[in-house]
């Protein structure tokens, strides 16, 4: 009897080995993250997408089961800032052979079952498909290297995490197509431009990145240091910029900064490094388009209060010293921006970022009461 429930403990095991190897749960599909300003190189399985155990919301992307056709399906995500306009390229070889490839962009994670609609659409971007035409087919003799599509985006400001989904699914194993995701982005004007085989679109509504209901939320982290500029604006094909590393914040001590009187440096994108201003006191700054203005201060605890003057489409976040955002204004249809909070003592910073109406020029940053001295942001 003992030796009959051994083999049969034995032979339950395997089966069930056998099984799991057969079909993964659902846990082991991952979005690998992409860097940004990096013409990345995307290569879907060789083997085709499990119906029977993949998230519910990831077979929407795939074709009819009917038509019984396999989808071998890769999922990424890059990682973005609230606020920041990035523009997405999107760069496929083609070749003549029936080969397809489909690029989907998602303000939420496509690896979950839950497939109901939620949260607010009407004036935001949740989601959309790069191409609704397959590329051209590469011909004898032809130049191009790829059909290039670009977009231009703006990440929501209201914006829940920092992941912006994709997800690409071809008809044909190991195929490979080109991404990018740039910042700073490329101006409006040039990805609207049609040439040759290159278009585009500038998505007017902000892209908004929610989190599944009932799921493990993520939350927005605290901003990172941006990479630079890859060059100038793109057109045609892009060149394949070097690997860009993005390194987290880590609050600096306070700097001593060696300028005249009146003058305080030129306000970095993120904390690493931010002009420092005494509480109370009045800058006159200049943002330009795609920028982050980032100042530091310290409080002697109470009612904090901050304001801009310039009648400028932007929007500000307050943040701690450990990175943690205390509060966020500016980002519905009012100009300028106010945030009132009662704080301890401490060490803060004002991160004032540029949006797409009207955000670019002149403004005036009100410490407190403004009593205090009268500042000018250097180079401005």
């Amino acid at each position: 009897m003992r030796a009959f429930m051994r083999s049969f403990l034995i032979l339950a095991v395997v089966t069930i080995a056998c099984s799991l190897a057969a079909n993964p749960v659902r846990g082991q599909i991952t979005a690998e993250v992409l860097p940004l300003n990096t013409l990345v190189v995307v290569r879907v399985p060789g083997v085709p997408l499990d119906r029977r155990t993949a998230p519910r919301k990831l077979l929407a992307r795939c074709s009819y089961e009917s038509q019984k056709v396999p989808d071998y399906v890769k999922v990424a995500r890059f990682t973005v800032v609230p606020g920041q306009k990035y523009t997405l390229y999107d760069c496929h070889p083609a070749p003549a052979d029936g080969t397809r490839i489909s690029v989907y962009l998602d303000g939420d994670t496509p690896l979950t079952n839950y497939t109901a609609s939620y949260g607010k659409s009407e004036g935001f971007t949740r989601s959309f498909v790069t191409r609704f035409q397959q590329p051209w087919p590469i011909v004898r003799g032809e130049q191009a290297s790829c059909d290039l599509v670009r977009y231009n985006i703006t990440i929501a400001p209201q914006s829940e995490h920092n992941s912006l989904y994709v997800t690409f699914v071809s008809n044909k194993p190991g195929v490979s197509t080109r991404i990018m995701l740039k910042t700073p982005a490329d101006s409006d004007d040039n990805v609207k431009k049609s040439a040759k085989r290159s278009w585009g679109d500038v998505k007017s509504a902000p892209f908004l990145l929610t989190n599944i209901p009932g799921e493990s939320p993520v939350t927005a982290k605290p901003p990172v240091t941006l990479p630079g500029p890859t060059g100038g604006q793109v057109s045609g094909i892009p060149p394949v910029p070097g690997n860009v590393t993005q390194t987290p914040v880590v609050p600096p001590p306070p700097p001593q900064p060696n300028i005249p009187p009146g003058i305080v440096a030129e306000a970095p994108a993120t904390s690493a490094g931010a002009t420092v201003i005494p509480y109370n006191s009045t800058v006159r700054a200049y943002i330009n388009r795609s920028d982050y203005d980032t100042f530091r201060f310290d409080f002697a605890g109470g009612r904090m209060r901050i304001a801009s003057r310039g009648g400028l489409d932007i929007v500000a976040d307050l943040w701690d010293a450990k990175g943690n955002r205390l509060a966020r204004d500016g980002q519905d249809t009012r100009k300028d921006f106010v945030i009132e909070a009662n704080l301890p003592a401490g060490s803060y910073y004002i991160q004032i970022r540029f949006m797409y109406h009207g955000g670019e020029g002149p403004y005036t940053l009100i410490l407190g009461d403004g009593s205090g001295p009268v500042l000018t942001e250097a180079n401005k």
